[in-house]
């Protein structure tokens, strides 16, 4: 299609908002029917052996990635109206990736094939393998970078309907935890595919003569260090669980994190639609435009935030019931320990990739990053020796709260007038307060029924009471979502 390649068509914050919406709550309500049942049939030593193993080979897909993921979506933003300029950025970009994928995967094997631990689990190791291939030439970071959101929310429905009805035919017995690691290496290698075919609509062919790679090797490795950072105090968890304690910690723990991590997805979903749009209005010099999409995203992150981490608080036993069973019910009290990062997290997001990313200030977000990754590994060591996988989620906690106050000693000077945030504030910790007393008086109620029945009345009303003291306030974040262009 000539006509697409001419001319990018960038859609409004109301509209990607939506699309981003829509894939976070799938992210959400998909889980909720695969998790609960492969839980159950693969149990917490089948699950947790998957996750070990999705867990290493998630090291050299970040590295691999090199720090396109995230640089990339810069990049593209600040060429996306030219087609010979992101054409060039795409080329220069993808073969820097077919380099490091392939020294990858030749330090993968002789890992695989010569560790002890991991050889005694080759067949696992090598069923999961692909992911790196499928992971970095997935090109998600295009597609975000062009805001082609309706595209990826269409991709990302099939893919994830396809996943529920290949779980449910394909996984039967313990032993099929093999079957659970191929079946998401299928589904990330049609992802693949689709991206791979349609990308032919917005790039054209750039001989290797025009291209400067090495111009992008600086910048690159500055947030791939601070990705490295990030993703070692993410994944570090679970891996020194799975050593320290075993693969039925590692489920005990994945059941509590998964659901966490999926909120924080929720809370994060509208600065990942304003990265693009926050960098392009950056670039040109639109600072009205740059402070607007800063405050917008930083409100809803406190908007969604604080409600969110009082829910989890309030319905934990309900949720680990519902999201992976009664045998994980010792998860209860690591969900609770853990839902505060749903806040500091979303915070993190903010100040690291929409306040010192876009200032330029990557160096300032690596430092930061790189010394929580230092306090989780330590905190770690010491406290899921003595805690277990309770151990791992107060290393998280510490970690995340370091790197974010780093982060916002630097990243608090480019927020003008911080102080009229305080009283949106306020109204978010009163409505989450309101809607907290409610739940807590309706909640003796709602026991009588079964448990899928009281969690969804539950959330249900306490979203209802939440927004109707947002109406009763007058907040403008939501507004703001809606109106604005």
């Amino acid at each position: 299609m000539k006509e697409s390649r001419k001319e990018i068509k960038v859609a409004t914050i109301k509209s990607n908002y939506i699309f981003n919406t829509l894939r976070t709550v799938l992210n959400l309500v998909v889980p909720l029917i695969v998790f609960p049942y492969t839980s159950r049939v693969l149990g917490p030593e089948g699950l947790g052996s998957v996750e070990f193993a999705n867990s290493i080979v998630s090291y050299f897909v970040l590295f691999t990635a090199l720090g396109i993921p995230t640089y990339g979506i810069r990049e593209i933003a600040r060429t996306r109206d030219s087609l010979y300029e992101r054409s060039k950025t795409f080329w220069e970009l993808t073969w820097i990736l077919g380099i490091t994928v392939i020294a990858g995967y030749i330090c993968y094997f002789l890992i695989v094939f010569l560790v002890p631990v991991f050889k005694a689990r080759i067949l696992l190791f090598l069923i999961v393998c692909p992911t790196i291939f499928l992971s970095d030439f997935s090109y998600e970071w295009f597609y975000v970078g062009i805001e082609d959101q309706k595209y990826i929310t269409q991709r990302y429905v099939f893919i994830k309907i396809l996943q529920i009805v290949l779980v449910f035919l394909c996984i039967k017995k313990v032993e099929h935890f093999y079957r659970y690691a191929a079946i998401t290496i299928g589904l990330n290698g049609v992802s693949t595919l689709f991206n791979i075919v349609r990308i032919r609509r917005y790039v054209s062919f750039i001989h290797f003569k025009e291209l400067n790679i090495v111009h992008h090797i600086k910048p690159s490795l500055v947030i791939f260090a601070s990705i490295v950072a990030v993703n070692v105090y993410t994944h570090l968890d679970v891996t020194m669980v799975g050593l320290i304690s075993g693969d039925r910690a590692v489920g005990l723990y994945t059941a509590a994190n998964k659901v966490v991590r999926i909120v924080i997805q929720l809370v994060t979903s509208l600065g990942i639609v304003m990265i693009p749009r926050i960098e392009n209005c950056f670039k040109k010099g639109d600072m009205n435009g740059y402070r607007k999409g800063l405050w917008l995203s930083l409100r809803f992150v406190f908007l969604l935030g604080v409600p969110s981490l009082v829910g989890i608080e309030l319905l934990a036993p309900e949720i680990i019931r519902i999201f992976a069973g009664e045998q994980y019910m010792e998860a209860v009290v690591s969900i609770r320990l853990l839902s505060p990062i749903v806040l500091i997290v979303g915070l993190a997001h903010f100040m690291g990739l929409q306040i010192l990313y876009t200032n330029r200030k990557e160096n300032i977000y690596a430092v930061a990053v790189t010394i929580a990754a230092l306090v989780n590994g330590i905190f770690n060591y010491f406290m899921i020796h003595a805690y277990s996988y309770n151990g791992a989620v107060v290393g998280t906690l510490v970690a995340e709260t370091t790197g974010l106050v780093i982060m916002s000693i630097v990243g608090r000077k480019y927020l003008a007038d911080s102080h009229a945030l305080g009283f949106d504030i306020f109204k978010y910790i009163i409505a989450s307060a309101v809607m907290a007393g409610v739940l807590l008086l309706v909640k003796p109620f709602t026991g009588n029924y079964s448990v899928g029945a009281s969690l969804t009345m539950n959330v249900a009303l306490g979203v209802v009471v939440y927004f109707i003291c947002l109406v009763l306030f007058r907040d403008k974040c939501i507004r703001e979502v809606f109106k604005k262009k």
